[in-house]
C-alpha cells in the first residue's frame, strides 16, 4: 500500500486544506497501487476519490470535480509546485530582493493595511532571460507566505472554440480569489502577446482582452505571478495590470559560482574545479544547477 512518505504528504495537504494537492497525491497513490498489481485496491481507492464513492473505473481524470468547486478545468489546469525553497536562499539582485521581502511583509500585515483602506500588492510580473530565478522566486514566495503554489498549464486553458479560453481564465482567477495561493502564469506571452499582428486571428486578440480584464478586476487571496522570457512581445496594456514588475537579469559569474557551491553543498559533494568553472560560465542558474546535479549523479554512481 501507500508509503509513509505518500501518507505524510497527503496528511500535510489535508492539514493545509489544499484540496488540489491532496487529490493529486491521492491520484499518485492509486496509480502506484495499480502498477504494483493491486488492482482491487486501486479500484477501491479510485472509488473513494470520486464524488459518488462507488465508481472505481479509471476515467482519465482522477480529481474530484466537486472538490474543485464544480470545475474540472481547475483540476486539469493547475499543477502543484514544491514550496521547499527559502526566499533568503534565492540569489537575487538587491532591488528585487527588497521588493519581494516587502511583498511578504504586506501579506503578513494585510489586515492592518485593509483597516487603513489599503491592500497588499497581489499581481506581480517577473521578466528576464530564462533560467534566472523567476519561477524559483514564485515557489519561494509560496513558502515565505505559507500558501501553496500552482503553475497554470496553458494547454488545458486554451480552448478550441470562441470564448472558451476566456471562460477558462475566469475559472482560474475565481480559484485564486477564493483560495489563498500562488497562481503562476509561467511563459505569460503565450496568452498576452501584443495585439494587432495581422498574421494572428482575431480570437488571439480577444484572449488578450480577457486576460487584461481578469487582471484588472480580480482580487486574489494570495498572489498571481506572471513570468516572461520575451517581455517585448507582451501587450503594452498588460504591464499596467500588475502591481509590481521586476526584471530578473542574467546572473554574474560571482552569483553563479556562489549558487553552484550552494547546490553542491546541498547534494553533499565536493565540486571539482573544472565543474565549478563551467557552472560559473553557464550563463544562468538553471544550466549551472544541471551541471552540478550531473556531477553529483556521477559521484554517487562511481561510489556504488
Amino acid at each position: 500500500m501507500a508509503t509513509t512518505r505518500n501518507l505524510a504528504q497527503l496528511f500535510r495537504a489535508l492539514a493545509d486544506k489544499d484540496v488540489i494537492g491532496a487529490a493529486s497525491i491521492a491520484t499518485q497513490i492509486c496509480k502506484s497501487e495499480e502498477q504494483k498489481g493491486h488492482r482491487s485496491a486501486a479500484r477501491l481507492l479510485r472509488g473513494a476519490l470520486h464524488a459518488n464513492g462507488t465508481n472505481g473505473a479509471h476515467t482519465g481524470n482522477e480529481l474530484s470535480f466537486a472538490a474543485m468547486n464544480g470545475s474540472s478545468l481547475v483540476a486539469a489546469a493547475l499543477a502543484r509546485l514544491p514550496t521547499d525553497v527559502d526566499l533568503k536562499h534565492v540569489i537575487l539582485a538587491t532591488g528585487v530582493r527588497r521588493e519581494l521581502d516587502a511583498v511578504v511583509i504586506e501579506w503578513s500585515k494585510r489586515d492592518s493595511l485593509r483597516e487603513h483602506g489599503l491592500t497588499p500588492r497581489s499581481k506581480l510580473l517577473f521578466h528576464g532571460p530564462p533560467g534566472c530565478g523567476k519561477s524559483l522566486s514564485a515557489r519561494a514566495l509560496g513558502k515565505a507566505m505559507g500558501i501553496p503554489a500552482y503553475v497554470v498549464r496553458f494547454d488545458a486553458v486554451i480552448g478550441a472554440y470562441l470564448g472558451q479560453t476566456a471562460l477558462h481564465l475566469r475559472q482560474l482567477f475565481n480559484f485564486a480569489e477564493t483560495n489563498p495561493c500562488i497562481l503562476l502564469l509561467d511563459e505569460l506571452d503565450a496568452l498576452g502577446k501584443r495585439r494587432g499582428n495581422p498574421l494572428d486571428v482575431g480570437e488571439l486578440d480577444r484572449v488578450v482582452v480577457a486576460l487584461l480584464q481578469e487582471l484588472e478586476h480580480s482580487r486574489p487571496q494570495g498572489l498571481v505571478i506572471g513570468t516572461s522570457n520575451l517581455a517585448k512581445h507582451l501587450d503594452d496594456a498588460l504591464w499596467r495590470r500588475f502591481d509590481l514588475t521586476l526584471e530578473f537579469k542574467t546572473p554574474s559569474h560571482t552569483a553563479l559560482s556562489e549558487f553552484a557551491k550552494r547546490v553542491a553543498s546541498e547534494k553533499q559533494i565536493k565540486l571539482p574545479a573544472m565543474v565549478l568553472r563551467r557552472a560559473t560560465q553557464a550563463g544562468n542558474f538553471a544550466d549551472a544547477e544541471s551541471l552540478v546535479v550531473a556531477e553529483a549523479r556521477r559521484q554517487v554512481l562511481k561510489g556504488l
